[in-house]
């Protein structure tokens, strides 16, 4: 019985997502006492599958190492201007964006190897002004982009999104033979190509993604349009993050998940 409730306990948080599932919650679907609800969560915890954020009235349960990115998903599949923009995720401007990429060193007291920290930053920034070189002139609504970090279970979380026109928009001004969103994000990461020509550029991406597979502790996922591709080891783990997000034209987003040491804290 103690099995099998708290298999029920797991299976309602996968359904949950990344939102989470507070207590209360628990109480009312499975039909059993506060006491015994929170006797299964610290079962579930000391086993590593499930994890607790917040404190007090506020505390969820989410399935371990699982970011929680509604609030950018919200923000993101709004098809009318959002009317959430939190200043705190909102870079709207190149200058903001730079100025809080540097907060990224904050995380050498978390785990992450100071050794990283300038091929972190070096990535992040390079997806960062790639929302600003494609899309200036052409956002949808809200200028700038959706920086937000988060940690779980070792492991850094780094989401950039925008409301732009997308990659495939952006890439057909250079090669009409890009026939789709897939195709252009494909292409944007394989390949020396950038929707500013003549500009000598084009290889952002494509540094992006020899970093994240450079180190079997890296991956990333990135979403555009109807488009998505993922590369690195943990790859698949953001491909699962960014799957439930709808697909919107001209919206993009890139999640990358960095491993953290285990051993500093």
């Amino acid at each position: 019985m103690k099995t099998l409730t708290r298999s029920r306990i797991v299976e309602i948080l996968k359904e949950a997502g990344g939102g989470g599932v507070a207590p209360v919650r628990l109480i009312e679907r499975l039909k059993i006492s506060p006491q015994a609800i929170h006797r299964h969560l610290k079962s579930l915890m000391i086993s590593g599958s499930i994890e607790s954020r917040g404190r007090g009235p506020a505390v969820r349960y989410f399935i371990a190492g699982v970011p929680d990115f509604d609030r950018v998903k919200r923000w993101y599949s709004s098809l009318a201007r959002p009317d959430e923009n939190p200043s705190e995720f909102i870079c709207a401007t190149r200058d903001v964006f730079t100025a809080r990429l540097g907060h990224l060193a904050a995380y050498t007291k978390k785990g992450l190897e100071e050794k990283e920290l300038s091929l972190l930053i070096s990535a992040v920034g390079e997806v960062g002004n790639n929302c600003f070189d494609h899309n200036l002139g052409h956002w949808q609504d809200i200028p700038g982009c959706w920086f937000e970090t988060q940690i779980t279970k070792r492991r850094l979380w780094v989401c950039i999104a925008d409301r732009g026109q997308g990659i495939l928009r952006s890439l057909t001004r250079v090669d009409p033979a890009i026939r789709d969103d897939q195709m252009a994000l494909v292409t944007a990461f394989k390949k020396v190509i950038s929707g500013r020509a003549p500009e000598n550029r084009g290889n952002g991406l494509k540094y992006v993604k020899n970093i994240v597979v450079g180190n079997g502790d890296r991956g990333l996922a990135c979403a555009s349009g109807g488009g998505l591709v993922d590369y690195g080891s943990k790859g698949a783990d953001c491909r699962v993050a960014l799957a439930s997000f709808p697909a919107v034209t001209g919206r993009t987003i890139t999640l990358i998940g960095w491993s953290l040491n285990e051993n500093r804290t």
